[in-house]
């Protein structure tokens, strides 16, 4: 662990109990993990790898049942007060208050932070200028945009100048400029230093993240450079889809040496050296339907480490 990272987390663990037939859940199996001071760190996984848990965990909501959480120094279980102060979060569900204004929302958390009202006005201001809201400061919320909604639900979690900023799902339900938008705000912030922890439902949204937290069943299984953890999987990814996928597998494997996986009706192969397509054409052609060689994603070591897709419709399941 290092002693330096703003957050750490350490043997972490949290079992939902049980309800009626309805058997405990183990939610969190001894999570290790440092956050550096400045980073973007992204945690990818399904729904119920752990990933909210986690994030309830750190924000105080929910008491883990055994490990330790510091932020900047500060144990969330001796000073749970000092650590929400140093938090900013974007919900997953808005937590505006749709009937109020912009200003009304954000001069109301300020108030939660009991923060003079002077301050309240002057950070109202300088956010919602680099966030492209100061026309909107009078409007109701029910009346802006989806994207705009969340931009304010972006000014809110960064009103009281927190030094990490939690996102969870934070672009769910948005259009493509508007979560375009929404991630050129983050990058900005990012670049000027703020600590920034999110899931993500969207495989590129992890990938431009310094490292990615990859969680499955409660278990963090790695963590690193979105580039490091697509290397280790091998140089190429070759996909195959075929009349009888077992079949070829295993005829696959025994010729040319190399080991697969059947997934979702598809074959993978991570492939560490140059391979011959022409020569596994020539073997087997007639019971190969769709053939692809790609570079290694983020889906490709999930499948790796779990012989599971994240995948779904082109996004990962939330």
């Amino acid at each position: 662990m290092n002693s330096q990272a703003l957050i750490r987390i350490v043997g972490v663990s949290h079992t939902y109990p049980g309800k009626g037939k309805t058997p405990p859940r183990q939610a969190l199996r001894e999570i290790d993990l440092d956050i550096q001071r400045g980073e973007m760190l992204a945690l990818l996984g399904p729904n119920g790898s752990g990933k909210s848990t986690l994030l309830r965990v750190l924000t105080t909501a929910l008491n883990a049942d055994c490990g330790s959480v510091e932020v900047d120094g500060h144990d969330l279980l001796e000073e749970p007060q000092a650590v929400r102060r140093l938090l900013g979060v974007v919900f997953q569900k808005p937590a505006l208050d749709r009937k109020m204004s912009v200003r009304e929302n954000l001069v109301a958390t300020g108030h939660l932070y009991a923060m003079a009202r002077r301050d309240i006005d002057g950070r109202i201001e300088a956010l919602l200028e680099s966030l492209k809201l100061k026309d909107r400061l009078d409007e109701k919320v029910e009346a802006l945009s989806g994207g705009l909604a969340r931009r304010v639900e972006l000014a809110k979690a960064l009103l009281h100048e927190p030094q990490v900023l939690i996102l969870d799902e934070p672009t769910t339900g948005l259009d493509p400029i508007s979560r375009q938008e929404f991630w050129n705000e983050v990058n900005y912030l990012r670049s000027e230093g703020t600590t920034v922890l999110v899931t993500t439902h969207i495989l590129m949204e992890a990938a431009v993240c310094d490292r990615v937290a990859i969680m499955h069943e409660g278990d963090l299984l790695q963590c690193a450079p979105p580039e490091e953890l697509q290397r280790s999987i091998g140089k190429q990814v070759l996909t195959l889809r075929g009349s009888d996928p077992q079949q070829l597998l295993g005829q696959i494997e025994d010729v040319f040496r190399i080991r697969g996986r059947l997934v979702d009706g598809a074959l993978l192969f991570s492939l560490e050296e140059p391979f011959s397509i022409d020569a596994l054409l020539n073997q087997f052609s007639h019971c190969i339907n769709d053939l692809s060689l790609s570079h290694p994603s983020l889906d490709d070591v999930f499948v790796h480490l779990t012989g599971q897709r994240l995948m779904v419709s082109g996004e990962v399941a939330s």
